[in-house]
């Protein structure tokens, strides 16, 4: 058969409507709503608003292998610092489909003082977006890493396998 110049959606991403990605801006511009110096802790959203269960369990699980100390999260991994000296109600982002109807939602902010480069994968979750894992310069799987991190942190504390 001749190559045509049209690109047929595959399956992985035929299920991803305009409509999707839309809400995802949206999911996007809600959660970086609170974003912004003059923003008070209230303005960030509750984990359960944002991350994923699976997310939610691994940061968790991360936490109880330190205890007391600080675990591999000593930041908010949405603005990869510790608090919020920019605006980031502006970000841009560049929404792609991936695979198993996942999107990821890369974003970058020039800033000399504090640059930003975050790629989110979203996931549905019950009629909403969450954020399934993030990607930044520190780690390509903040998921992965927190896995591991916890992993090591049992095994140097004693608590086992």
């Amino acid at each position: 058969a001749p190559a045509t110049a049209t690109l047929e959606p595959t399956t992985a991403t035929a299920s991803i409507t305009e409509q999707d990605i839309s809400n995802a801006r949206t999911f996007l511009s809600h959660i970086y709503a609170g974003y912004h110096p003059d923003a008070g802790l209230d303005a960030i959203l509750p984990d359960e608003e944002v991350y994923t269960p699976a997310l939610i369990a691994a940061m968790q699980a991360n936490s109880d292998a330190y205890a007391v100390e600080v675990g591999y999260l000593d930041g908010d991994p949405l603005c990869d610092c510790q608090d919020t000296a920019q605006d980031l109600r502006q970000l841009n982002f560049d929404i792609q489909p991936l695979a198993d109807g996942q999107l990821r939602a890369s974003t970058q902010l020039d800033d000399p003082q504090h640059p930003l480069q975050l790629q989110l994968t979203l996931q549905h979750q019950g009629g909403s977006w969450r954020v399934a894992d993030i990607a930044s310069p520190r780690a390509p799987s903040l998921l992965q890493a927190l896995e591991r991190d916890t992993v090591t942190a049992k095994q140097a504390s004693g608590q086992g396998h």
